[in-house]
């Protein structure tokens, strides 16, 4: 079967090199004998009747669908569905939360790690015609949800892939790789690779229901081959590790950075998912530069330390500050990731914020409002009455903006929260350090330029 895979657009992006998620459904559809088609509708940007158009011959469509993206991907599963009159698929984060109301405007929900479950499930549409037995054999994909005469049936979980080597390399083939960039890579071409799934920490703003609580990893063997090849197939020149959690185990790391340095990988590479600041040590620091490392994220979220124990994250200010010298120390770019309108912000914590941020003289600070996604437990307690929603629909919801989407007893106004997260930006995001600290680098002024503009600007 012809399958066509679509990323639907979402242009504020602070860092952007391709959907991995879709790159390993292409390679496991591939080896089990189909045919694939791409479209990354987020820089191709085709309309509705181009996509339309690039769909039509296919067996059957699957959605790439995260929180933000919710109202772009509903639209176009609706095109497609009532011009091409095929199956259509969704599959990533937010089906995950909320798959029966996904089935409003799709045949299929793919509901948590999608590969096994979404090659099963191609493989019984291309190969079971008769009805009776077609609806037999869909009851028993597990992590699969489906409408049947008009009904919404939601089959049991999936045991978590528990050996990661098993799966094939993301196939990157058909993906418009020459045109994924970031204001902060160093190269032409970049890809993302991931060597682990999962995260044992419980942080209240964060969706855990793709690749769960357990911490699986990858082999550093496996995890080098596969750069080896991407290097040799798709000729990157840069890549990126998009774990959640790649330092989980110091060690581990540290024996990755050992097998890249050993099979001569010689690549410039960047953590832009960032790394816990409890996690950072002068060996593991160390060895990662001898790697290649040139920049890491860092999960900071706030200056206040009630409002960091508060929301899990379970991190002390004294380490961040730490974690951030020794980065410095060797040479590591940081990136520091900050979040406003947490459960029990006020003004006085929104300065303390900004002014821890500028304390630790990061080399930049990416600034976001705190969003209640479905399925993270800051969603569910407001659900519970402990907070109220200050948006009306979905669309709302989950769009990107410098609007506050609740409030909670205790916290600032939404007005002052939106005014203190707009100043901070200002104040973090056009520092004259950071400025003069890229203007060696007109390509990468110019870049960071662009992403200030989205950012300051579009949201």
């Amino acid at each position: 079967m012809k399958i066509c895979l679509i990323h639907p657009e979402f242009p504020v992006y602070f860092t952007y090199e391709g959907p991995i998620g879709l790159a390993y459904l292409q390679a496991c559809l591939k080896k089990a004998g189909h045919e694939v088609k791409i479209i990354d509708n987020n820089v191709l940007l085709y309309n509705h009747e181009k996509i339309i158009e690039e769909a039509r011959g296919c067996g059957a469509v699957g959605i790439s669908m995260t929180t933000p993206t919710y109202s772009t991907a509903r639209q176009i599963a609706e095109k497609i569905k009532a011009e091409l009159k095929i199956p259509i698929i969704l599959g990533g984060p937010h089906p995950a939360t909320d798959p029966a109301d996904c089935l409003n405007f799709s045949d299929f929900v793919i509901v948590g790690e999608g590969e096994k479950a979404f090659l099963e499930l191609i493989n019984i549409l291309e190969r079971e015609k008769n009805k009776k037995k077609l609806f037999l054999k869909l009851k028993k994909i597990k992590n699969l949800a489906f409408k049947w005469n008009a009904k919404k049936i939601i089959n049991k979980e999936r045991e978590f892939i528990e050996n990661l080597d098993e799966l094939p390399f993301p196939d990157w083939s058909g993906f418009p790789i020459e045109k994924y960039g970031s204001a902060l890579r160093t190269s032409e071409k970049c890809l993302p690779i991931i060597t682990s799934r999962g995260c044992p920490y419980s942080c209240i703003y964060c969706f855990k229901g793709l690749f769960g609580l357990r911490y699986r990893k990858r082999s550093a063997e496996n995890i080098v081959n596969e750069l080896e090849g991407m290097k040799k197939k798709f000729g990157i020149k840069e890549f990126q590790i998009a774990d959640d959690c790649f330092t989980l185990l110091p060690e581990r790391a540290i024996e990755i950075c050992k097998k890249i340095i050993e099979r001569k990988i010689n690549l410039p590479w960047s953590l832009p998912n960032g790394i816990r600041a409890d996690t950072v040590t002068e060996e593991l620091a160390e060895w990662m530069k001898k790697a290649g490392l040139k920049y890491t994220g860092l999960g900071i979220e706030s200056g206040n330390q009630k409002i960091l124990d508060s929301i899990g994250k379970v991190q002390k200010k004294e380490t961040v500050r730490k974690a951030v010298k020794i980065l410095k120390k060797h040479k590591i770019k940081t990136v520091g990731f900050f979040m406003f309108g947490l459960p029990g912000e006020t003004i006085e914590t929104m300065k303390e914020t900004v002014e821890f941020a500028k304390e630790l003289d990061l080399d930049y600070c990416s600034i976001s409002m705190t969003t209640p996604y479905p399925g993270t437990k800051l969603f569910d307690d407001i659900q519970k009455g402990r907070g109220k929603m200050l948006v009306k629909s979905k669309e709302e919801l989950f769009s990107l903006g410098s609007k506050a989407k609740y409030t909670m007893p205790g916290m600032a106004s939404p007005e002052e929260i939106e005014k203190q997260y707009r100043r901070a930006r200002i104040q973090l995001l056009l520092r004259p350090k950071t400025i003069l600290r890229n203007l060696h680098d007109p390509k990468k002024l110019i870049a960071g330029a662009k992403v200030a503009y989205k950012w300051l600007l579009k949201t």
